[in-house]
């Protein structure tokens, strides 16, 4: 009789293997299936992060493009502010001349053609007026 309850002890300990061998089993499958889950979302992840440095890289091609346009808008801004520097300068020296002219007589033509590094006399519209004092300003403002 001592067999007959090695045999149930064995039963039971094979029961047991494979109780717990079919719960493995189980479990096998169902982490199976959550990774398969998490494969699909890491591979939609992956699809959302290639979309967004698409995007990425777009956007800084165009902030590029933006950059050089604002540099030529500033380096042309820097050349009208040097015109206008330079016709004020010149306007400047007009009325410099026209004074000059109201207080001594006529300036000799000769050396203001000399002093004008753009040549030529001022415009009629900025010639002084006939009492030889800043009538420039004057017309100049007064349009």
């Amino acid at each position: 009789m001592g067999s007959d309850s090695e045999l149930k002890r064995l039963e039971k300990y094979i029961d047991r293997l494979l109780k717990g061998y079919t719960a493995l089993k189980a479990e096998k499958q169902q982490i199976e299936q959550q990774l398969a889950g998490h494969q699909s979302d890491n591979t939609q992840v992956k699809k959302e992060l290639e979309q967004t440095a698409k995007k990425l890289k777009e956007q800084q091609a165009e902030n590029a493009k933006i950059s050089k346009e604002l540099e030529a808008l500033d380096s042309e801004r820097g050349v009208m502010r040097d015109r206008v520097s330079n016709l004020i300068g010149q306007i400047e020296r007009w009325e410099a001349e026209i004074d000059e002219q109201g207080e001594g007589g006529e300036a000799d033509d000769e050396d203001a053609e000399d002093d004008d590094p753009e040549g030529g006399a001022p415009p009629e519209s900025l010639q002084a007026d006939d009492d030889g004092r800043g009538g420039v300003q004057k017309k100049l403002f007064s349009a």
